[in-house]
């Protein structure tokens, strides 16, 4: 006989205020029973959904990942309900990934856009990540790159956005994880030169390095359609970086547009003069320019270990931002190993040129403004629909 229908039957019977009381009572230890037994079916449920390890199968055959590890294309996206669970659960992730297990190749070069690489790798952020990275040559151009990427010889690289767009809409697997920094291009002419803007530039030759459709073509294809014009409104001529400042002063083009690591020595010395900047004008000084770019079969078998590489170069990268003291200490890490050549002071004063340590909310916008321009332009198939592209290529993870 349940609870119930005692105080049922016994309602008829008593009268009064006892009875009243009496009634109430037998209520309440009903209601207090009734908790208890739900809650002991509750913490056998959760007990039993718990159960399953990361990655284990639970109940029905289905996949039971850590909270921490699911929920999203790169496995990443957090659900846990503190930092600490989090940590371990992806921790216990990482273990089980191929990457944990063996050396990480990172595909450097040399040079001061891509400093964060070595910087993580010789002041331990790879480290205390706990990954085992080494830092390998690949030739240093795109096709080197690719090349080294599908046959394995790197993991991951640096690169800039401007070089790595129209490559991957032609099947390069790569994804783009964390920004490095802002821009290191500029569009230069003599100093003496009485051009001031592409407007005075009209119908004029402009110098390139790379290749028609390599990085600084595509990046001067960027500044004159911020100017309102067209590519066919300008001459563009591909020559040799290192002969740019003699093809200016030979009267062969009237702007060239290259790296600041090369031309800021010249701007210096009152040789040179910038019309256009992507550190120094509006438009362009908040985007970002180089990004890490990891192998896209890595990240497919790595996402723990992605996010830990990634996490490493950013906070590299902030550490580079954060002092002066930071940047030459950067740049003498650079210089003993032979990644840099030329004077410290120089080194320096071309780090202080950008903005190191960048959000994905920036680096994501960036790609939203750079894949706009480059179909408008017609670097990038307009029949390509721009969301799907950003969502092949752009993989944020967790840097903080």
């Amino acid at each position: 006989m349940k609870l119930n229908d005692s105080v049922l039957r016994l309602k008829p019977v008593l009268q009064g205020k006892f009875a009243s009381r009496l009634i109430s009572v037998m209520l309440i230890l009903t209601l207090v029973l009734s908790i208890t037994g739900c809650s002991g079916q509750n913490n056998a449920g959760s007990a039993k959904d718990a159960a399953p390890a990361a990655g284990q199968t639970g109940t029905g055959g289905e996949s039971q990942t850590d909270s921490d590890t699911t929920a999203s294309a790169d496995g990443l996206t957090g659900k846990g309900s503190g930092a600490g669970e989090q940590t371990i659960d992806k921790e216990a992730a990482f273990l089980d990934e191929p990457a944990s297990k063996r050396t990480i190749h990172i595909g450097y070069d040399g040079g001061l856009c891509q400093a964060a690489i070595p910087i993580a790798h010789h002041k331990g952020f790879f480290e205390a990540e706990g990954l085992k990275t080494e830092l390998t040559r690949t030739g240093g151009t795109h096709d080197n790159v690719r090349d080294a990427l599908a046959a394995g010889k790197i993991d991951t690289t640096a690169g800039m956005i401007a070089g790595w767009l129209k490559p991957i809409t032609n099947g390069i697997d790569l994804k783009f994880t964390v920004g490095l920094h802002t821009g290191c291009a500029s569009a230069f002419v003599l100093a003496d030169s009485p051009i001031r803007s592409f407007a005075d530039a009209k119908g004029k030759t402009v110098a390139i390095n790379g290749g028609i459709g390599g990085v600084y073509h595509n990046i001067g294809y960027r500044f004159i359609a911020h100017d309102g014009f067209a590519p066919e409104d300008f001459i563009w001529r591909d020559f040799p970086a290192d002969q740019t400042l003699l093809i200016l002063q030979k009267g062969e083009a009237d702007v060239a547009v290259f790296s600041d690591q090369l031309a800021e020595k010249w701007v210096q010395d009152g040789t040179l003069r910038r019309i256009r900047s992507l550190h120094e004008d509006e438009d362009f000084r908040n985007e970002s320019c180089c990004v890490l770019g990891i192998s896209g079969s890595f990240i497919a078998e790595n996402p723990v270990a992605s996010e830990k590489i990634s996490r490493a170069i950013y906070k590299a990268s902030l550490w580079i931002g954060e002092s002066d003291a930071n940047k030459e200490e950067a740049v003498q890490i650079l210089l003993d190993n032979d990644y840099i050549s030329g004077t410290k002071e120089y080194a320096l004063q071309l780090m202080k040129l950008f903005r190191w340590g960048l959000p994905n909310e920036l680096t994501e916008a960036t790609l939203d403004l750079s894949i706009t321009d480059y179909q408008r332009l017609g670097v990038i198939s307009d029949s390509i629909d721009p969301a799907e592209l950003k969502a092949q290529i752009w993989v944020p993870l967790d840097i903080e």
